[in-house]
């Protein structure tokens, strides 16, 4: 009984690790491309760009 407990431990920890590296990847690939419109676009003009961008976006689903 203690060997297919400490199994389903496994499994589960292996799971968990490769769910939680899927996040962490996700997120620094999305970091990623925030910094890179950061240096591309600097100042107010990011904020500017998101803003019209989610207007954008909207704009088609309701059309």
């Amino acid at each position: 009984m203690n060997v297919a407990n400490d199994l389903g431990r496994a499994v589960g920890d292996g799971i968990t690790g490769l769910v939680a590296g899927s996040f962490r990847a996700l997120g620094a690939a999305v970091q990623a491309v925030i910094n890179t419109f950061q240096t591309v676009l600097p100042g107010i003009w990011l904020p500017i760009a998101g803003i019209l961008l989610v207007v954008f976006v909207l704009w088609l689903f309701k059309k």
